[in-house]
């Protein structure tokens, strides 16, 4: 059952990864465009001005590496420990 719930959040955090990468890029290409009137628009459903929704994204950027890129480390860890367990497992076997 733990290794359903752990490949679960694995695809999970996938997708997650996916939509927050391409919805970050868009605002990003987006600030950048010409188009001033969407971003002020986007800027104010969060309640900042134009000049600090590039800060929001960046802050959003580096939040969502330092929070997912922990949780992504202990799948992999988690991940590792089960073939090096299996591993011991079946050493073991051959040794008895």
């Amino acid at each position: 059952m733990n290794r359903f719930i752990a490949e679960a959040f694995a695809s999970i955090l996938s997708l997650v990864h996916l939509v927050v990468v391409l919805g970050l890029g868009v605002l990003t290409i987006l600030y950048f465009s010409d188009d001033t009137r969407q971003i002020a628009q986007i800027g104010a459903l969060v309640g900042v001005s134009k000049e600090a929704f590039i800060l929001v994204i960046i802050a959003i950027w580096i939040g969502y590496v330092l929070v997912m890129g922990f949780l992504a480390t202990i799948i992999a860890m988690n991940e590792n420990l089960e073939r090096l367990n299996k591993t011991v497992q079946e050493l073991s076997g051959k040794m008895s």
